[in-house]
């Protein structure tokens, strides 16, 4: 899975370990704070930034039981919203010499969404690193067609708020994330342009797949 058109970073093909924008409750209880974050979570005790390609995304049954989410998803500070407009998953080609044919997956008719999210801070080479991982759930009906897990986006902005609170228990929390109404996804071919990141320049173009 990678993003597209993430809010507030113009871009079109954000890939794993690259910059997320995030959003945190504020540690005061006064609001909330956009942070940004490296994507694929580095653990305290990870010895190399490499472990970040492992951790882009986390199971969401298996979040309590879990060495490196456990602990986070049981604590407000470390929940945190992923915000995009987009995502996209890939199609095998029915010639195994053809390129994959990605496709984006909207919402609302292409309205901007929250991932849930966990984030954590550790000190790497004398500077703070934030780092996140986006929640995963099964599949909707929409998703399921190209992919049998799908990003765990939050339905609205009650539940969003009830995510980064830290009125629920980590079991009420975990419960939240589960695949949203198909009815509200669409999915279209995109560019294979995004297949290579930083191939070429983003742009609108990455959105829609080119006329044959």
């Amino acid at each position: 899975m990678e993003l597209e058109d993430q809010e507030g970073l113009g871009r079109y093909n954000v890939a794993p370990t690259q910059e997320v924008l995030t959003v945190k409750g504020d540690p005061e209880g006064a609001g909330r704070e956009a942070v940004i974050a490296r994507w694929g979570l580095v653990p305290v005790w990870a010895k190399d930034l490499n472990a970040g390609y492992k951790m882009i995304n986390a199971r969401s049954e298996g979040l309590l039981k879990s060495r490196a989410y456990g602990p986070l998803v049981k604590k407000k500070r470390h929940r945190c919203l992923i915000l995009a407009d987009g995502f996209y998953e890939w199609m095998k080609a029915e010639n195994p010499k053809e390129p994959r044919q990605p496709v984006r997956f909207t919402v609302d008719g292409g309205e901007p969404f929250a991932f849930a999210g966990l984030t954590t801070t550790r000190e790497w080479e004398g500077e703070d690193l934030t780092s996140c991982t986006i929640v995963t759930t099964s599949a909707n009906d929409v998703v399921g067609r190209v992919h049998d897990r799908m990003p765990v986006i939050l339905p609205d902005p009650e539940t969003e708020q009830a995510w980064l609170a830290g009125e629920l228990s980590p079991e009420e929390a975990v419960s939240l994330c589960r695949p949203l109404d198909p009815d509200r996804m669409e999915a279209k071919p995109a560019n294979p342009a995004i297949n290579k990141v930083g191939g070429m320049k983003e742009g609108p173009e990455m959105l829609e797949a080119p006329a044959e």
